[in-house]
């Protein structure tokens, strides 16, 4: 008996230290978070995270991006003064008192960006709120009041007046720039200059500084599709006496650029007029023709004009604006105004995919950490890098702009 008692003692007492132990072991775990933390925002910092492995770049959102602390904010079109000028073709005494970036001033769009690092590579992901896919841009349409090939409107004049391309841009100053510490876009922007040519603007982009540089890179919907990349330009020191006519923006020094203009002038047995190059004959809605569709026949040459405006293309196809389908803003067989290929050289550097959702745009995109190209700013990561934002919504050049704003890297 005594026996039988001294066991179920024991067995007693082991299974208490067992169950002391199991509850210290879980307690041990409680402080353990259950998942990855927040990684926050910021208004003014853009922090690029030390990425494990590089992310994909097709326009989704990977799970990883949420491990990434986020940039919020909005940018906003400036008022600026009077056009003082006119900028359409037919806005002779027409657009002279409208603000330059009228009808867009005021305007503001809401952003998000991240951005990441791994191995010899930067990565982004800008996200902005846009209900529509803009990429109408300047496309011909027949006017019957003068048997007259015309493009819309590159600078608007009214709301109901926009045709043109969505598109981003970022600066990055390539080693000191006076003022863009403090004033990062502004830095580079001249207001009010003296207008010195008919159909010149009076705020130009351009450094005042010899030797300084700035990195520029400009997506353009329309004309960085066809390879999905974005323009690598920059902005330059320009020589005064400073006026309309000055100009420090230019794409990067080698390379050439991914569109060129789909127009030509020829004769219609009285005048020289302009008209479009190329045609895709009885296609609707589009927007560009690639140097594939021109290459294989489906883009065919305009090679003649009559006075009522038809059109002959190679092949002897003719196209009767009259018969419908190009009428001034809404006809569906209006022709673009560019044809697209790939960037090539130093403009070629920085690869996007940007992807539409219906009411934003989520453009992932990426660039070697160091190009060695001098036009090129180079990523350091144990520096912080001034740089501005702009967002253009249908627009030629009111942009929507966010100064002030740096980067810096996770090590």
């Amino acid at each position: 008996m005594r026996k039988n008692w001294l066991f179920k003692t024991f067995a007693i007492l082991f299974m208490g230290l067992l169950v002391i132990n199991i509850s210290c072991k879980k307690d041990e775990t409680t402080d353990e978070p259950d998942g990855p933390t927040d990684p926050g925002t910021s208004t003014t910092e853009l922090l690029v995270k030390k990425f494990a492995s590089a992310p994909t770049m097709d326009g989704n959102i990977d799970d990883m991006w949420g491990t990434v602390q986020t940039l919020t904010g909005t940018t906003e079109v400036p008022a600026l003064a009077a056009r003082n000028t006119y900028l359409n073709s037919d806005g002779e005494g027409v657009e002279e008192g409208l603000g330059l970036f009228e009808p867009y001033s005021g305007e503001k769009y809401n952003f998000k960006m991240r951005s990441g690092y791994f191995g010899d590579r930067i990565y982004f992901l800008l996200e902005w709120d846009d209900a529509k896919d803009s990429k109408d841009r300047q496309s011909w349409y027949f006017d019957p009041s003068d048997n007259l090939w015309k493009g819309e409107h590159k600078y608007a004049n009214t709301a109901n007046d926009k045709f043109y391309e969505d598109k981003f841009a970022m600066l990055f100053p390539i080693g000191e720039v006076a003022g863009f510490s403090t004033s990062t876009c502004y830095a580079t922007c001249h207001e009010n200059l003296e207008i010195v040519n008919a159909k010149d603007k009076h705020t130009r982009h351009y450094l005042t500084g010899q030797n300084e540089k700035i990195d520029m890179w400009h997506w353009k919907r329309v004309r960085g599709t066809y390879a999905d990349q974005v323009d690598d330009q920059m902005m330059t020191y320009d020589a005064p006496p400073y006026n309309s006519s000055s100009n420090g923006r230019h794409g990067d020094s080698t390379g050439e650029a991914g569109y060129s203009g789909n127009s030509q002038t020829l004769n219609n047995g009285e005048d020289d007029v302009s008209v479009p190059k190329y045609i895709i004959p009885g296609k609707t809605d589009y927007y560009w023709i690639s140097v594939d569709e021109i290459s294989d026949g489906t883009a065919r040459a305009v090679v003649a004009v009559d006075l009522d405006g038809k059109l002959t293309l190679d092949h002897d196809v003719v196209i009767d604006p009259s018969q419908g389908g190009f009428e001034q803003g809404s006809g569906n067989m209006r022709v673009p105004s560019v044809t697209t290929k790939a960037f090539t050289g130093g403009r070629a550097d920085i690869d996007i995919k940007a992807v539409h959702t219906g009411t934003g745009w989520v453009c992932e995109f990426t660039r070697k950490l160091n190009t060695s190209d001098p036009d090129d700013v180079v990523f350091n990561v144990s520096e912080e890098l001034d740089f501005g934002l702009a967002i253009f919504n249908n627009a030629a050049i009111a942009h929507a702009i966010k100064p002030n704003l740096k980067m810096k890297f996770e090590n």
